[in-house]
């Protein structure tokens, strides 16, 4: 039996190691460093075993494989890998497919172990048929070329511009022209102007050479259709070792050389996807560090919005930023940094991006080719991004980050600005609401709501008497719990019960002139309507018709826009009052802020729930238990915080007292 022949596709130094076992172990051996390089092997040469590397030059190993099934579908086909096999796209279960792991030292023996046993060194060959007189004549041989599956054609050297003499019927179905309309021309009848001149070249040089070659070539069927053909052409000499003529072998990897190219595009696009994510993540994340860095340290507004734009500008990739607030018709800008912009500027002359951000209250992209005030060509930018700073209902201004690439900021970017947006919105709100309730100079606003709606105006009217908020905590799952000081009457606390936004009412304690009940809702207070815009209520009185709000708030704070907030929710809201005044019990409000900050939240809730419950009376008209309940907590767990919060509490009055 003859040596088994097997083709080895490598373009590493496992290729020697590799075919010296197998040289050792009976095998004819050939190589090839490429995938084209083995298929055109293929078409010349009688191959028993294919033996690749996944990793190769041009195609990779799954490519040829693909490609060796056109030509010979049961040609065994052996692939080594790094790679796991669930990783490769393709199954290998078929008997002619063999898989091998490459991932130690002892490759080369698991695949002499795996090869098809016609490549293996059996002592005991199968004995071989005798085929005397069956070989093919002449006839049959031109069947067999003319049902090939792949394009043959013949060239004759010895006629002038070595033109087609012979081409089967699968090379007409590949090119769309008959015999008749190419015997006679040269092939090169098929090229365009896509066409690689260095390919053609390299066919030339093989042909002057009389050599073997391989190419994948741009050709053009007759109907002007571009296809991929790859093509193998090898000399023909007769006994006397002159040329005779040229073989060529056509196959249509139109489909393969699409898939490669899409893949390879897809592979570029996904690194480049990759490298913007990554130069995304590494400015956003300085960016953060910074932003959060700012609005740790800065106690005052106007600080945290120029630290904030000086770092926007620092930034690789941004050029400047700004942040600027609306007023009546003007858009004034507050702070900025890497730019030099007017202080103010007329709504209606900025660019129309920056004006649908004012009115959407969404984030807005803007272009270098937009007309109009603050456009990124002011600052000699590319594009620009505005970004309003909202914090609930109430908005702060609006942030400008200007790039220097129009992709910089695209939708994923906007999304973390937006995000950044939202975090300096919530540093301005923290400092604002801190200094109102810090600030020496209050405007006490007295706010009527004629609305028999408002939340505590149907209280009143289910009761049939006034009611005034003497306290509010809020409950672990989010609900706040209203105390109210009542006149007395004779409507049961249980009636409450039946409003819509009431879950549970009870009295907490009873005079024959007066009681005091506790309402647990599940509505947004007007407090908190007001506290997004820096505003405290510091009293609330209502009768069935509406009520009266006590608000206090920063001199410099527009009422207008609480008046619209509350005006959003309620009808009837007008201004009563509006008197500028002292802060009262400036110490007792500084003893009550180190209060605040030595109690937990628990602990707050468990004192202040005690307080209005009438927990310290005596007789107490409630013990422990009954407060727990309202907390849904243990007994013994309301004990804890209470007498955690006495400790505190006694503590912080005797500081200050010694002070």
């Amino acid at each position: 039996m003859s040596a088994p022949r097997v083709l080895v596709v490598s373009s590493s130094d496992t290729d020697d190691r590799l075919t010296d076992a197998l040289a050792a172990a009976g095998c004819d051996v050939q190589t090839a460093d490429t995938a084209t390089a083995a298929l055109g092997m293929l078409g010349t040469t009688a191959i028993d075993c294919l033996i690749s590397e996944y990793t190769l030059p041009g195609d990779d190993g799954l490519a040829l494989r693909s490609a060796v099934r056109q030509l010979d579908p049961d040609l065994p086909f052996v692939l080594v890998t790094d790679a796991d096999k669930d990783e490769l796209p393709l199954s290998f279960e078929a008997d002619i497919d063999r898989y091998v792991h490459n991932n130690g030292a002892d490759t080369t023996e698991r695949l002499l172990a795996v090869l098809p046993s016609s490549t293996g060194t059996d002592t005991e060959p199968t004995p071989q048929p005798d085929v005397t007189d069956h070989e093919p004549d002449a006839a049959e041989l031109q069947r067999a070329i003319e049902a090939a599956p792949i394009g043959v054609s013949l060239t004759d050297p010895s006629l002038p511009d070595n033109p087609l003499v012979y081409v089967n019927d699968t090379w007409g179905e590949f090119t769309g022209y008959d015999a008749e309309e190419t015997l006679g021309r040269n092939p090169r009848l098929l090229q365009g102007l896509g066409t690689d001149p260095e390919t053609t070249a390299q066919l030339a040089s093989a042909i002057d050479n009389e050599e073997p070659t391989t190419v994948e070539v741009r050709n053009y069927r007759k109907d002007g259709t571009p296809f991929w053909n790859e093509l193998t052409i090898a000399p023909i000499h007769d006994e006397d070792g002159e040329l005779t003529h040229y073989v060529g072998f056509q196959i249509d990897v139109t489909d393969r050389r699409e898939a490669t190219e899409i893949a390879a595009d897809r592979a570029d696009k996904l690194s480049q996807h990759r490298r913007t994510l990554r130069r995304l993540l590494d400015r956003v994340d300085g960016l953060l560090r910074e932003v959060s860095g700012v609005l740790l340290d800065a106690t005052d507004r106007e600080v945290i919005e120029h630290r904030v734009c000086e770092a926007i500008a620092a930034e690789p990739g941004y050029t400047a930023g700004w942040i600027g607030c609306v007023d009546d018709e003007s858009f004034t800008i507050t702070a900025s940094s890497g730019c030099s912009l007017p202080s103010s500027v007329s709504i209606s002359a900025l660019a129309p991006p920056i004006q649908t951000a004012i009115e959407t209250n969404e984030p807005r992209r803007c272009s270098d080719c937009a007309d109009g005030e603050l456009a990124p060509e002011a600052v000699d930018a590319e594009c620009l991004l505005v970004i309003p700073l909202c914090y609930g209902d109430r908005r702060y201004g609006l942030l400008g980050v200007y790039a220097d690439d129009a992709e910089l900021l695209d939708d994923r970017e906007q999304t973390i600005l937006a995000s950044l947006a939202k975090m300096i919105a919530n540093g301005i709100h923290a400092v604002e609401t801190t200094r109102v309730l810090t600030t020496d100079q209050v405007t006490e606003l007295q706010i009527d709501i004629r609305d028999r709606t408002f939340p505590l105006s149907q209280i009143a009217d289910t009761l049939g008497t006034p009611v005034e908020r003497v306290g509010t905590t809020r409950a672990s799952d989010g609900r706040c719990e209203w105390y109210l000081a009542a006149e007395s009457c004779d409507v049961p606390t249980t009636e409450l019960e039946s409003l819509s936004f009431v879950s549970d009412a009870r009295t907490v304690s009873a005079t024959n002139a007066e009681r005091t009940v506790a309402v647990t809702v599940e509505t947004t207070a007007p407090g908190e309507l007001l506290a997004d815009h820096g505003a405290v209520i510091t009293g609330i009185t209502a009768t069935a018709d509406g009520a009266v709000l006590t608000v206090e708030t920063p001199p410099e704070r527009d009422v207008r826009s609480l008046l619209e907030v509350l005006g959003d929710a309620y009808d009837g809201v007008d201004l009563r009052a509006r008197t500028q005044r002292d802060r009262r019990d400036r110490r007792l409000n500084e003893v009550t802020a180190e209060i605040d900050e030595r109690l937990t939240d628990r602990q707050q809730e468990a004192l202040e729930a005690a307080a209005l419950n009438g927990y310290f009376e005596w007789p107490r008209p409630v013990d422990g238990a009954e407060i727990a309940d309202t907390m849904d907590i243990t007994r013994q767990t309301f004990h804890q915080h209470l007498r955690a919060a006495q400790r505190k509490l006694v503590s912080a009055y005797v500081d200050a007292d010694d002070r």
